[in-house]
């Protein structure tokens, strides 16, 4: 469709919509069969309509709170209650529908009675008793119950409807489906469907801003369901049909055809699919962006990031989330200038807003929590970052009036809803967008005298904000000690080229601050030795690196790089840990850096074989890791493994590491990384086994048992927003040399993206996860 004429944008930001603006102050109540047209209009193009989990026999919810007949209470309002679902029935005619059976509380909530098993029983065999006396055959017509969220735990209890009604499993409104059918439930003449969301509102935490979804993760648990017989009938939970369209595509796709593509040929099928809608032109670039985008939010949803959710002192970690979702704005838009303006509106629907939007908001909330710690640090850049954040966040209203204004207004205020909020405590959206709890120095004040107005920040220090309150009668300067005084990561032949010192004004910026930097060691390289902090430039990054060709064997010694800078005598020392130790050259696998090693799955050694046939072994998932950027493994084929899991536990992959040096590593723990994922068969609970060298294989639930049966998990809580789970296994000690770590699982749903092991006790803290350490090959 030819792009329409954009409307002329608002004379400045603050003009206010008029009074006119029906969008405004309109409110459209929608219910279903609202009129002998819209049902026949169904009918002719072959679209069911039915109601949703919570809305029983062709009624909307909405109905009933707009004229209400009482309480909406089984046990004490049962006459009108039934009278209600009578007329659902009667004004749905013969069409082809879903009849949704059972009933749930007020506002989607749980019912409110003492035996809610008993009255479900009750309102079964009401609610057929009507379908019969309407339809004549009480299995004439199709009807669904909906085991979601409590009703879960009532199934798990027994409760059961007769065998001619679909039962409906769900997932956990955050993308992991939390039961598919046994061998048993399978041979239900009504079959299994499944409900599953692309959008959601409620705890822990609300997600319908824009599109959330990561699509290879939606790709496994849906081919799972479809693989598990879970095929008679999809819901998907979409709130808006915008901005969903790409995983909306994919999932009707599988579900028309669960073979057309799998993990490999996903890139392929998005790129068909961005040929159709924008050409070919472009549609490798488009496929790669939507993949890219799938990635960074299938880390965290927008909803649950917080300041401090990626780290802002180990790995560079919130910079880098930033930059990838600046990289990606920097794609789309590049896409989106070289298409014809006919099809850029539906670009900016489907990418160029996602990632724009999605990296405005990044750099905001990653912004608050690097402005913080510049606070802390009282460095001067902490106003330079606040001030950005402003903008930003004015930038974001920006862009959402843009989506108002393209297609001539067609789609004003799908993405007006509030996204920026004080914390992400409650569970309900926030009501107007708020930028909270900026920090800002006073620019004209010098830093405490015996410190000096130049700070040293090195990685995963917390010097400089220790530095932040001082006590100069207590607290040694020039140089610092302790606590105070900046310490940098080790530096090894297997570890980063390079690490960093960052030194930042923190004093009067009208006083600029020359500064050089240097070590008594000639081997130690530095990428600048000298310069100045400004009020335009507050901050200087040199990058040290080792010419380890000139470094003397198996050094293992601290090294003092000192920082000088005016007035005289200020300096400061920098200590360097520095061990040059190797790895056998004829070594293959991850030796240890810096106390700790980092995999990431598919980069195993060696593995007890393919997986083809009946035989069962692990298989490469591309793309499938919010932990890893080279995917995950999981056992294939997945029929075979899931029908076997004591076969399936027979398979094992081999990841080969080092430990350097003379002295054994006592109490060494392992994390593994496990992409998020529900127990889906109650009679075979998820387990793995990560063992090393001889021990044997001891497999340990991925998730706890839950507290009642059919509920979530003891994890869930605290962990779900994560999208992987992180297991703890004790490895015990590990002498120096070569040892060899076995990854086993008893379930084609288990995917093991990383494994860390502590070498030398606590790994730096962060979100996600040391990024993968050298591979010697």
């Amino acid at each position: 469709m030819p792009e329409s004429p954009s409307p002329a944008a608002p004379a400045s930001r603050d003009q206010a919509p008029t009074a006119a603006d029906p969008d405004a102050y309109t409110r459209l109540h929608i219910t279903p069969f609202d009129a002998d047209l819209l049902k026949q209009l169904a009918s002719d193009y072959g679209i069911v309509v039915s109601t949703s989990h919570h809305e029983p026999m062709q009624r909307a919810s909405n109905e009933w709170t707009l004229n209400p007949a009482g309480k909406w209470n089984w046990v004490e309002n049962k006459d009108n209650v039934v009278k209600f679902m009578d007329e659902g029935i009667r004004r749905a005619g013969q069409n082809e529908t879903y009849f949704t059976l059972g009933m749930r509380g007020e506002n989607d909530g749980p019912i409110n009675a003492a035996d809610p098993i008993a009255v479900l029983e009750d309102v079964f065999e009401t609610q057929r008793g009507l379908l019969a006396k309407h339809y004549g055959n009480v299995t004439a017509a199709r009807q669904v119950w909906t085991i979601y969220e409590e009703v879960a735990t009532y199934y798990a209890a027994g409760l059961t409807p007769p065998d001619d009604v679909t039962l409906m499993f769900t997932d956990d409104n955050w993308g992991n489906v939390q039961r598919l059918p046994t061998e048993e439930e399978r041979k239900r003449s009504g079959g299994i469907g499944l409900y599953y969301h692309f959008a959601y509102v409620g705890r822990p935490k609300s997600w319908k801003w824009q599109n959330c979804n990561n699509l290879p993760k939606v790709y496994k648990e849906l081919f799972q369901s479809a693989e598990r017989g879970a095929d008679r009938i999809w819901v998907l939970n979409v709130g808006d049909i915008k901005p969903l369209e790409v995983p909306i595509n994919l999932a009707m796709d599988l579900a028309w055809n669960k073979t057309r593509f799998d993990l490999d040929s996903l890139p392929q099928y998005l790129e068909t699919l961005a040929e159709r809608d924008f050409g070919a032109e472009v549609a490798k670039d488009v496929a790669s962006a939507w993949l890219a985008y799938s990635h960074l939010i299938g880390m965290r949803q927008f909803e649950t990031t917080e300041p401090t959710t990626f780290s802002q002192l180990s790995f560079e970690e919130a910079d880098n989330i930033v930059k990838a979702w600046k990289s990606l704005a920097e794609l789309a838009q590049s896409i989106s200038d070289r298409l014809p303006r006919s099809r850029r509106d539906a670009l900016y629907h489907t990418l160029l807003y996602p990632a724009l939007a999605g990296h405005n908001f990044i750099s905001i909330v990653l912004g608050q929590g690097k402005n913080q710690q510049y606070g802390f640090e009282r460095r001067n850049s902490a106003n330079v970052v606040a001030h950005r954040l402003i903008d930003e966040f004015e930038n974001d209203h920006d862009l959402v009036q843009r989506y108002d204004r393209i297609a001539g207004g067609k789609w004003k205020g799908i993405m007006a809803t509030p996204k920026f909020d004080m914390n992400v405590a409650d569970w309900r959206p926030s009501s107007r967008d708020v930028l909270s709890n900026l920090s800002f120095v006073q620019l004209r004040q010098d830093f405490d005298y015996g410190f000096g107005n130049l700070g040293i920040y090195v990685e995963q220090s917390r010097s400089a904000l220790s530095q932040g309150r001082i006590c100069a009668s207590i607290n040694p300067s020039l140089p610092t000690k302790d606590g105070f005084s900046p310490r940098m990561r080790l530096m090894q032949p297997h570890g980063p080229e390079s690490r960093f010192i960052e030194l930042f004004h923190r004093g009067d910026q009208r006083k600029p601050i020359p500064w050089s930097v240097g070590a008594a060691e000639s081997w130690i390289r530095f990428s600048k030795t000298s310069g100045q902090v400004t009020a335009d430039e507050p901050d200087a990054r040199i990058h040290v690196s080792i010419d380890w060709a000139s470094v003397p064997s198996g050094l293992n010694k601290t090294v003092e790089i000192r920082v000088s800078w005016e007035p005289e005598p200020y300096f400061d020392i920098v200590h360097l840990p520095i061990l040059n130790l190797n790895a056998p050259t004829d070594f293959k696998g991850f030796p240890e850096t810096d106390g700790y090693i980092s995999i990431e799955g598919p980069h195993h050694q060696r593995s007890s074989g393919e997986a083809s046939g009946d035989e069962i072994g692990f298989q490469y998932a591309p793309l499938l890791g919010s932990r890893s950027e080279s995917g995950s493994v999981a056992l294939r084929p997945y029929a075979a493994a899931k029908k076997a899991p004591e076969d399936a536990k027979k398979a094992w992959l081999e990841y080969d590491i080092y430990i350097l040096g003379q002295a054994t590593r006592n109490q060494v723990n392992a994390t593994v990384y496990i992409n998020g994922a529900l127990d889906t068969d109650p009679n075979t609970p998820m387990e793995f086994s990560l063992s090393v060298d001889d021990a044997a294989a001891k497999f340990t639930r991925v998730l706890g048992q839950p507290a009642k049966a059919g509920d979530t998990p003891p994890e869930w809580t605290a962990g779900v927003a994560d999208h992987v789970w992180k297991k703890t296994v004790a490895l015990g000690n590990l002498a120096p040399g070569k040892h060899t770590l076995r990854w086993q699982a008893n379930s084609p749903e288990v995917y093991l993206e990383k494994i860390v092991v502590g070498t030398q006790g606590r790994v730096p803290d962060s979100y996600l996860g040391p990024p993968e350490t050298r591979l010697l090959e």
